[in-house]
């Protein structure tokens, strides 16, 4: 509970009103989006041991299966395109809202658009069942670069990336 509110405390009024305003403004997008964030951090947990919050691999995949599940998720209701678009402008402004470190700011804005890359190329491939998806994704993980310096980011594209302690 302290967790909440020193969260809620970190919030200026400008940005949670921000993301009020964002979240009502899709109606038909508001529970599928809040889905995508139970299942991101669900998957996140049962698929590995180490904690999601930190700045490993499981931070990692959990950004971009949140991406990728926020697109699938909202392509019930909209265009797999407007559904990606959503998923890009919710995470970045979550990310503008609950701010980090430059570091670890970018690299979840990189995993995050891995994330939503990869669903594209599932649509591609006409994969649509999400386990399938996850599955796939979580393969991706073996494969994830270990960076300890911000310029390293841009050279990962397509990666997941995490910080290398």
């Amino acid at each position: 509970m302290k967790r909440i509110f020193k969260t809620v405390k970190k919030l200026s009024i400008g940005f949670t009103w921000k993301m009020f305003i964002a979240l009502i403004s899709k109606p038909l997008l508001l529970l599928p989006t809040i889905w995508a964030t139970i299942e991101s951090v669900l998957f996140s947990e049962l698929n590995f041991e180490e904690s999601h919050s930190g700045r490993g691999i499981p931070n990692a995949f959990r950004h971009a299966a949140w991406n990728l599940l926020i697109a699938k998720n909202c392509s019930i209701f909209t265009s797999n395109r407007k559904a990606i678009v959503w998923a890009k402008y919710i995470t970045d402004l979550h990310e503008e809202c609950f701010p980090n470190e430059d570091f670890d700011r970018e690299m979840d804005l990189h995993n995050n658009e891995v994330g939503r890359e990869f669903y594209k190329e599932m649509m591609n491939r006409k994969i649509t069942n999400k386990k399938k998806m996850i599955a796939d994704l979580m393969e991706k993980t073996q494969t994830a670069i270990g960076l300890t310096e911000i310029h390293e980011i841009q050279k990962a594209k397509g990666e997941l990336v995490f910080f290398k302690e």
